[in-house]
């Protein structure tokens, strides 16, 4: 069973494009885009528009049954606009997976959006993660949010508002809780956070920005495979890798750099077990180790 695995695709028509004609050429039994589905640093009104190009690209994808579309908003993506996103899914074209679990397939499919804070402006996907709760480095005071009608709200006191959500941990133990004995080994993650550690959340000034929880979460419960977005050039960087194994789990961060479409494909086999991974950019799974970073 074949999968085919990206993020970050933003306002880029072209890379949406390509992802149309991936689907076609791959033939994946299920596509995953793991968050930032919106115009980047756009208005609310211009990320609102985007919705019938999004419905428009799904529609291309799912003319080709069986497949089925798993996504979720990203940290740039506008949260009052999400109920459009359950609307595409009403439609049938896509399932929305922030803090869902979805079975098909034989496959538990889990996902978690939320990211480490960082210093760019909108906060609301922002969660503490362990000891971690703000960046040193703010670019628009105590950071902003949106209200019911897309209008930009400044914090009063970013610690403050982070220490009061939910932090990392606790919204993948959210999703976790929601399997069954046994499906643990059958579950595909979508997380948009980069764990720490393994190569996939180097920034272009080499800060590593990844989650020790993730990490954490990765070494002990090994899920079958795992995807994260949101540091696009970290598989360029030194030390930057866009697949790693921890034991029986598969993790991939395809990046999103230039004018080429990044995913992964990767076939589930019959024994569970993630085989003939391969990237549209950097090849085969098997060259991994002899990119240079």
């Amino acid at each position: 069973m074949r999968l085919l695995l990206t993020s970050d695709l933003h306002q880029r028509i072209e890379k949406w494009s390509h992802l149309v004609e991936a689907a076609r050429q791959e033939r994946p039994r299920f596509v995953i885009i793991a968050g930032d589905l919106l115009p980047k640093g756009a208005v609310f009104g211009r990320q609102e528009r985007f919705f019938d190009d999004m419905r428009r690209f799904f529609g291309a994808i799912t003319q080709q049954p069986p497949v089925t579309i798993l996504t979720y908003f990203g940290n740039d993506d506008a949260h009052v606009l999400e109920p459009l996103l359950d609307q595409l899914e009403s439609e049938g074209l896509c399932i929305n997976m922030n803090g869902r679990v979805h079975r098909e397939e034989g496959l538990v499919f889990c996902g978690m959006n939320r990211v480490r804070d960082y210093p760019f402006g909108y906060k609301h996907w922002c969660a503490r993660d362990g000891d971690y709760v703000a960046s040193a480095v703010q670019f628009c005071g105590e950071g902003l949010t949106l209200n019911a009608d897309g209008e930009l709200v400044p914090l009063e006191n970013l610690v403050a508002y982070l220490s009061a959500k939910p932090s990392i941990g606790d919204a993948l133990s959210l999703v976790s809780a929601q399997l069954r004995p046994g499906e643990m080994k059958r579950s595909v993650w979508m997380v948009h956070q980069p764990p720490a550690g393994l190569g996939m959340d180097i920034c272009a000034d080499g800060r590593e920005v990844g989650s020790p929880t993730v990490s954490e979460f990765i070494r002990v419960h090994q899920p079958l495979l795992g995807c994260s977005g949101h540091i696009h050039e970290s598989p360029y960087q030194k030390g930057g890798r866009w697949i790693a194994r921890q034991g029986r789990t598969a993790w991939v961060q395809a990046g999103q750099m230039g004018s080429r479409l990044h995913y992964v494909r990767a076939d589930v086999t019959k024994t569970c077990a993630v085989a003939h991974v391969r990237h549209s950019v950097f090849g085969p799974e098997e060259q991994e180790e002899h990119r240079p970073g």
